[in-house]
């Protein structure tokens, strides 16, 4: 025979009490915790303004006694000062010298003034905090300027202590008034107000705790019978009732029990003929399911085929481009030799017409040129190095010296970062980016450009996934024709152009490199312009790819 031993378990009422009495501790503790801190601040906010008033009071006061050096009128302003518990010191210097120094607590080095030199910037009232290394305890130690607004002339031994105290109006400071605050008085209140908040608590605990208890054992009680009933319907008795006599929300709760179990009785006979029925949505569902697993292997043999045909085209370009360029080479060549061998007996009709088919040959050349830069991005792609942003800008900067000059343009480069990346394709990101800056600029202005960058922080994850926690934005802004901003996202197609060619020269593939080489190391890359103010290009680059990457 098996004794089944049931495990114990904590019962409604004592989870109830745990919790509701934790919720009071917790709350009791934060709101002490709360009030405690607030009623701090509010005492050394209190004592702070204090200082600074009393400060304010003697600098004003005193500024006939500094000026006239009557020892006898400023000593008089420091005694009357010794009967306020919350200073511990006052000193008045005039220039450099001291003129008087009351300490009303012995044993405390003060800062001296030229501890202020660095931090002092205008005629405000300075205060700072310092620990007395006799006694260890803090004070607060305040500066104020005693100001002359009658003197025009600055004193070179007091502007050596703390900078030039020149004022707006030709205010000059003839002295200072140093005042230290003793935080005595404020751990006294500290003290009082932690005793008594922590008995407030103490009392507030108490009555809540007591209330959770009687509470408890009134609510308890009738959820006990509720669950003796409620053990015996589980079984499969569903003829069992529940008797409450209770006037509450037990009561309607039992009630609402008793209508389920008539529920119940009439849903019983219905669940036979609704599980032959799942067991025949269950069939289709299968059927459904293997469907979508074939299409599922159809889609991605689909997806690999697109993969092989994407990749022969893009050798298809290269190859193309590559064989188109020997023929064009011989049509300049060819064109050159014309124009010198037979330039004196060919027309001048004839000399335009070679003119400008040298000049489509050169356009069709850059357009091939540009065409394998654009084809060989994936295809001729160098792995990721530790990439000197700064070093490449410069490079890019020596290749477009001459067009520089030639535009009468300046380049800002701010600090750039190192970064992983293809060090080849970085150099013709900045190439075409600060190239389109100069190229695009406005007619009789000289064109600037601005490369900037600053350093983000928890990127979302990239598209294959991987999470940055770190990247730079680099911005490249220039003050050139600008574009609408409707036209952002064209920009970056192949062969898009917003100008004739007559206008700017060019093919019109520059930025959709840009975007490929941003892609291809992925970040993003967007434009926002006016027409007229210039645009700005923002590049967004993780600092550190991820490992295991095929970054070919």
């Amino acid at each position: 025979m098996h004794v089944v031993h049931k495990k114990k378990h904590l019962s409604l009422a004592a989870k109830f009490n745990f919790l509701t009495i934790g919720l009071i501790l917790v709350t009791a503790v934060g709101i002490s915790v709360f009030l405690i801190r607030s009623q701090i601040s509010y005492s050394y906010r209190n004592l702070l303004n204090h200082g600074l008033s009393v400060a304010a009071m003697v600098s004003h006061n005193s500024e006939y006694g500094i000026y006239t050096e009557d020892k006898e009128s400023i000593g008089n302003i420091v005694k009357s000062l010794a009967v306020d518990a919350d200073i511990a010191y006052v000193c008045l210097y005039k220039k450099k010298r001291k003129l008087i120094c009351e300490n009303f607590t012995s044993e405390i080095k003060m800062p001296t003034l030229h501890h202020y030199k660095k931090s002092y910037r205008s005629l405000k009232i300075l205060e700072e905090e310092f620990v007395n290394k006799k006694d260890g305890f803090r004070y607060i130690d305040i500066l104020a300027p005693v100001i002359s607004i009658s003197i025009s002339t600055i004193d070179n031994d007091s502007a050596g202590v703390l900078g030039n105290d020149r004022g707006v109006n030709d205010q000059k400071i003839i002295g200072y008034v140093q005042l230290g605050l003793t935080q005595e008085g404020l751990r006294k209140r500290v003290r009082q107000i932690i005793a008594s908040t922590a008995y407030v608590t103490g009392i507030c605990v108490l009555v809540g705790v007591a209330v959770t208890l009687f509470l408890t054992k009134r609510i308890a009680s009738p959820i006990r019978e509720l669950n003796i009933v409620t053990q015996k319907i589980s079984e499969g008795i569903l003829e069992q009732s529940i008797k409450i006599t209770s006037r509450d929300e037990i009561s309607d709760l039992a009630q609402a029990f008793n209508h389920m179990l008539e529920r119940l009785r009439a849903y019983r006979n219905q669940v036979e003929e609704r599980t032959n029925a799942l067991i025949d949505a269950n069939q289709k569902m299968s059927q459904e399911i293997a469907e979508r697993k074939r299409m599922e292997r159809a889609l991605e043999q689909k997806t690999k085929e697109i993969g092989r045909s994407n990749s022969e085209l893009e050798q298809f370009a290269y190859i193309v481009s590559h064989d188109l360029q020997e023929p064009l080479r011989k049509v300049m060549a060819f064109g050159d030799r014309l124009l010198k061998k037979c330039g004196e007996t060919i027309s001048n009709e004839g000399k335009e017409y070679i003119a400008r088919m040298q000049s489509a040959s050169e356009r069709m050349k850059t357009l091939i040129t540009d065409l394998l830069v654009f084809s060989r991005l994936r295809t001729k792609a160098q792995p990721f190095v530790q990439v000197d942003l700064a070093k490449v800008a410069r490079e890019v900067l020596s290749d477009l010296e001459i067009k520089i000059e030639q535009t009468g343009g300046a380049v800002k480069l701010g600090e750039l970062p190192t970064i992983d990346a293809d060090p080849l394709q970085m150099r013709q990101l900045f190439q075409n980016l600060i190239g389109n800056a100069l190229k695009f600029h406005r007619k009789g202005e000289s064109p600037v450009v601005d490369v900037q960058v600053c350093m983000l922080e928890n990127q979302e994850n990239d598209s294959r996934g991987n999470s940055h926690n770190k990247s730079c934005q680099i911005t490249v802004e220039d003050n050139g024709i600008g574009f609408d901003e409707k036209y952002a996202d064209r920009i970056f197609g192949v062969f898009q152009r917003l100008h004739g060619r007559d206008e700017y020269e060019g093919t019109g593939i520059g930025l959709s490199i840009c975007q490929k080489i941003v892609e291809r190391h992925e970040g993003s890359i967007k434009a926002k312009s006016v027409p007229g103010k210039g645009a700005k290009f923002i590049i967004t680059l993780p600092m550190k790819q991820g490992k295991g990457e095929n970054h070919g």
